[in-house]
């Protein structure tokens, strides 16, 4: 039976940096930064009327559970998308569903 091991020896720094480089390390960081993104550029109301945040082919989707809330966050998307694009490059769009 064939040791499924790598054959070389890796320093911490570096099976860190590959554990965090995984896809779905990627994914679950990315979805946490967006969340402290999101709480940082909204009040609490908002915050409490937001049931979930996640990107999907770099366009971020924000569901809201209050219509008139969607609305103005709609009228607003172009002023929140700037917000986002600083600390987010890849998100290119924002959908309030």
């Amino acid at each position: 039976m064939k040791s499924k091991r790598k054959s070389k020896l890796l320093s911490i720094k570096d099976l860190t940096s590959e554990f965090y480089n995984s896809d779905k390390m990627k994914k679950g960081i990315n979805e946490v930064e967006i969340s402290n993104t999101w709480n940082k550029i909204t009040s609490k109301q908002i915050q409490s009327r937001t049931k979930k945040l996640f990107v999907k082919e770099n366009k971020l989707y924000i569901k809201v559970n209050s219509a008139p809330l969607r609305n103005e966050l709609s009228n607003n998307r172009k002023v929140i998308l700037e917000k986002f694009k600083a600390e987010h490059k890849y998100v290119t769009e924002i959908f309030f569903i």
